[in-house]
C-alpha cells in the first residue's frame, strides 16, 4: 500500500482551474482532433454550474448569517 496522498487543492485553487476550463471552452478550445480522434474538453454547462457551486461555497463563509424570525399563528 502506498503511503502517497491525494494532491491537496484548496476551494479557491479549484475555482481558479474551472475558470480557466470555462475560458478555453469558450474561446474555441472545446476540442482538437489528433489522427483522426476527436478529443473533447468538459461540457460547458457543467463547468459553469461548478463555477456556480464553489463560488457560493467560498461567499458563504464570508457572508454574516442573519436570522429571520418567524412567528406561527
Amino acid at each position: 500500500m502506498s503511503d502517497l496522498q491525494p494532491a491537496q487543492i484548496t476551494t479557491e485553487e479549484r475555482l481558479t482551474l474551472y475558470l480557466a476550463c470555462e475560458k478555453a471552452i469558450l474561446s474555441g478550445h472545446q476540442s482538437h482532433t489528433v489522427d483522426g480522434t476527436t478529443y473533447t474538453r468538459a461540457d460547458l454547462r457543467a463547468v459553469q454550474k461548478k463555477i456556480e457551486e464553489l463560488q457560493y461555497v467560498l461567499n458563504a463563509g464570508k457572508a454574516p448569517f442573519t436570522q429571520t424570525p418567524v412567528a406561527f399563528v
